[in-house]
């Protein structure tokens, strides 16, 4: 018998996935980038607009060719336009 991966539907199709850990942490997978970076506030491009993330002393702990991870305490998460 052979097994073969199954992926999400949302990385099949190539859309970007958030992953929240309480409110200390925020991993953006498939994102396009960044838009601006602030410690209040660290907008992220992604092929469905740019996403905002909201809180205090926000910092970018990882950032790679396809995710990102961001720290601090994060307070809001909002998504804005279409790709």
């Amino acid at each position: 018998m052979r097994f073969r991966e199954i992926a999400p539907p949302e990385v099949a199709s190539g859309a970007p996935r958030l992953i929240c850990t309480g409110r200390q942490e925020a991993v953006i997978e498939g994102h396009r980038g960044l838009f601006s970076y602030e410690t209040a506030c660290i907008r992220v491009r992604t092929g469905q607009g740019v996403w905002t993330v909201s809180g205090s002393d926000l910092t970018i702990d990882y950032f790679g060719a396809e995710d990102m991870r961001i720290r601090g305490r994060v307070d809001e998460v909002k998504m804005d336009g279409e790709g």
